[in-house]
């Protein structure tokens, strides 16, 4: 889907939201094109692209008016978001364990600071699996577009235990 018309404003909007990205920070976006042309403009040293932060896939509805869908499948989607799959397409599950696959990767990364440009559905996927509840409560977190979130992810030597704080979340 292309961009509106006032990107730009969005994206330096954006921009001065966010601290300055140094050299030896990490910039991960997602393959699709509002994430990675909203990446060039921040102008990163380097973006690493991963695939498992693409939006949800939803298949043979991408890009179909709702009233163009047969209502009974809506329906179905609409009872059980979690597990239904649009035909050809992915269920928010299988969203989950990809970004949870992500995650565990990013965690384990020794990079300081690492920005990520991303959507909706993966934010709250891992936010569902940070905050560790169920992936039907997820989908009643608020995230607005351009919106900002900060999370920081803490490891005790000692005790080998780890833990994310979010320090903040959906900042406009």
């Amino acid at each position: 889907m292309p961009l509106k018309q006032n990107f730009l404003a969005q994206f330096e909007s954006i921009q001065q939201r966010l601290p300055s990205i140094a050299k030896d920070n990490l910039l991960i976006s997602s393959p699709l094109q509002r994430c990675i042309q909203l990446a060039d403009y921040l102008k990163p040293p380097s973006i690493l692209i991963d695939k498992r932060i693409m939006e949800l896939n939803f298949g043979d509805w991408e890009m179909q008016q709702w009233n163009n869908i047969a209502r009974d499948l809506i329906e179905h989607w609409s009872n059980d978001c979690v597990y239904f799959t649009p035909p050809n397409g992915e269920n928010f599950h299988s969203l989950f364990k990809r970004c949870q696959l992500f995650w565990y990767d990013l965690v384990s990364m020794k990079t300081q600071t690492i920005f990520i440009i991303t959507h909706l559905g993966v934010i709250r996927a891992l936010l569902a699996l940070i905050l560790e509840i169920p992936l039907k409560n997820a989908l009643l977190i608020q995230i607005n577009y351009g919106a900002i979130s900060q999370l920081s992810h803490h490891f005790d030597i000692q005790t080998q235990h780890s833990w994310t704080t979010i320090n903040y979340l959906n900042k406009t």
